[in-house]
């Protein structure tokens, strides 16, 4: 999975970006559904200019004829454009689990084969020229479709983009490799005073040294010494939500950083107050402290390394 940073200044002064997963996908079904129908409708379009009419309406392309010869290089290069333009949107169908994209509507089928019926009328005799006429119709058509085409593949690509943006910002990934908890979110016994307190994180044990990593993309807002936390990062990644590690033996980054999802940001250690060599990891929403398992537990659905 490529992961994007945007710079724009407009977030929580992160100069992160980031969109509501579900909006970009949205988008990109329709979008793609748009391109993929509309290239089997070019696709019928293009057959239906270069095959040969029947008897009545014969029109046999004479490539040594320099108008026949602009016509033939015509189809070729907007054959090719449409190949690879589908191509392009079957990519990025795959990319973004759109698999049925490109599947007719179930009422479409039952439409061709339903019964129809009316009155005869004798079909008028096409000319040559009438023919010609239509086959240039057609290419004309189908140069304006594969315009549209193109622009809305453009729409798709940036939605991919946005969606990957998105993925990168949310905090899924376990910061420290195994991810086991020892001590969760929420009420528990203080490990000093073995009184009553709240925990506002969870606590991941693991050897000395090990590599803390940013669970998700954003900018290092701050990197320190912060009091009972002891050696502490915290991460921006937008919108008003933050991620804070602490009890580091050793910072790798500063303040002001942009760290890509499972960068080595610290070690792991127990400064502060700590009663042993752990991770404290927090999340902050609009600076609160929320469950940080509700955001970790999201990492299978998004096919994510923990």
């Amino acid at each position: 999975m490529a992961f994007v940073i945007v710079s724009t200044g407009a977030l929580a002064g992160s100069g992160l970006r980031t969109v509501r997963a579900g909006r970009v996908v949205m988008t990109v079904i329709v979008l793609a559904t748009l391109l993929i129908a509309g290239g089997g409708l070019a696709g019928f379009h293009i057959a239906r200019a270069i095959a040969t009419p029947g008897p009545s309406q014969a029109l046999a392309l004479d490539p040594a004829r320099p108008d026949h010869r602009a016509l033939i290089e015509r189809v070729g290069a907007l054959s090719g454009k449409l190949l690879r333009l589908e191509g392009e949107a079957l990519r990025l169908a795959r990319q973004l689990g759109l698999t049925s994209a490109g599947q007719p509507p179930a009422d479409a089928a039952a439409a061709e084969s339903a019964p129809s019926g009316g009155p005869f009328v004798a079909a008028l005799a096409a000319t040559r020229s009438t023919v010609a006429q239509d086959v240039d119709g057609d290419l004309a058509r189908l140069g304006r479709d594969l315009e549209r085409l193109e622009a809305n593949l453009g729409l798709i690509a940036e939605a991919a983009v946005l969606e990957d943006l998105d993925r990168m910002a949310f905090p899924s990934r376990a910061p420290v490799a195994g991810g086991r908890i020892s001590s969760g979110f929420g009420n528990r016994r203080d490990p000093f005073t073995q009184r009553l307190a709240r925990h506002t994180g969870i606590d991941m044990p693991a050897a000395w040294g090990t590599p803390i990593l940013a669970s998700a993309g954003g900018r290092v807002r701050f990197a320190g010494f912060r009091h009972a936390y002891g050696r502490t990062v915290e991460i921006d990644h937008g919108k008003g939500l933050v991620t804070r590690y602490g009890h580091a033996a050793k910072l790798l980054v500063r303040a002001g950083d942009v760290v890509l999802p499972g960068q080595r940001i610290a070690t792991v250690g127990s400064s502060g107050r700590s009663t042993g060599p752990h991770l404290h990891f927090e999340v902050l929403r609009q600076g609160r402290a929320v469950e940080p398992r509700l955001y970790l537990a999201r990492a299978g659905n998004r096919g994510e390394a923990g």
